[in-house]
């Protein structure tokens, strides 16, 4: 069995910037990615970064490109396509889809996933989550939309695909948005957009290229069905915490950490957006709790070493 002083889980910016003060603290890490690629969901960023000082950058790739030429992340001991399946608080063994490790200290950075509808889930006409309304609506010219959701995302790519769609539908589950005020002034100012209030996706029918939704409505005069051509969930993420369970959670599966990032044992810590929520998600806060979690287990190493001197 492989003994690790800090296994960090998560490639994103989170997990590499803790990796980074890993290597700046001089702890030994290794960090686990279930994916083929670092980066997470900064491949995902296609619009301008302006709030990641000092540089504003034109997307993520750009953050990546940045990241992976960093002296200290070309050292580092990084394993890819691997995931967390288990713990074991008592042992403290990690066991993951590759190997089993024994580890003094275990950093979660697994990062959020969208939210899906159950409805949709094997409709062909639902883009990814990852499709961005300000580089690829133009893919979608000309045809009608659906977008499901009611937050600044939601707005924000109904906002997008104004401008190149014929009709965009923007169903909202509930009677009020959650978006901030200025999404909901320019959606009411977009006269292709229409908004069902009250509205949910119960099934659908794919039609000659097209998709029929049957819609089921709380509110008087919404219609029963409507037909697009494409489908744009925006509902919401949740936290990344499959194999983790017991840890205490808050929200949608978002990790409780207190203080110093601890999550529910002292000697797991969790930092990024899998421990912020969606409110929270912030490039900046992702970084300084790399920072403050990977610092405090470095005070802990000192400290039990001059307790046993």
């Amino acid at each position: 069995m492989e003994h690790i002083q800090v296994l960090i889980a998560g490639g994103g910016i989170a997990g590499l910037s803790a990796a980074i003060w890993c290597q700046r603290l001089g702890l030994s890490c290794l960090l686990i990615e279930k994916t083929d690629r670092l980066g997470g969901q900064l491949h995902h960023i296609y619009n301008e970064i302006t709030d990641f000082p000092p540089l504003v950058y034109d997307q993520g790739a750009a953050i990546i490109k940045e990241l992976s030429a960093h002296p200290f992340i070309q050292q580092q001991h990084i394993r890819l396509n691997e995931a967390i399946l288990s713990i074991d608080r008592e042992t403290k063994q990690v066991i993951t889809s590759k190997s089993v490790y024994r580890v003094d200290f275990l950093l979660i950075a697994t990062g959020v996933s969208w939210n899906e509808i159950t409805a949709l889930s094997d409709c062909s006409s639902v883009l990814t989550p990852w499709f961005s309304t300000t580089a690829q609506a133009h893919t979608i010219a000309g045809q009608d939309i659906a977008v499901i959701g009611g937050g600044d995302r939601a707005l924000e790519s109904a906002a997008n695909l104004s401008f190149h769609a014929r009709q965009v539908y923007l169903l909202v589950r509930s009677s009020r948005w959650r978006a901030r005020p200025e999404w909901q002034k320019k959606i009411t100012d977009l006269p292709n957009v229409h908004v069902l209030w009250e509205t949910q996706v119960s099934d659908y029918q794919e039609e000659e290229a097209r998709t029929i939704l049957t819609l089921t409505s709380t509110r008087a005069g919404n219609p029963q069905t409507i037909v697009v051509d494409w489908i744009l969930p925006r509902i919401g993420v949740h936290g990344n915490t499959a194999g983790l369970e017991g840890l205490d959670t808050f929200g949608d599966d978002y990790l409780q950490t207190d203080s110093y990032q601890r999550a529910h044992s002292p000697w797991i810590y969790a930092v990024g957006d899998v421990s912020n929520g969606a409110a929270y998600a912030s490039l900046s806060l992702a970084v300084g709790q790399a920072m403050k979690a990977v610092k405090h287990i470095s005070l802990q190493i000192q400290n039990n070493r001059s307790m046993s001197l």
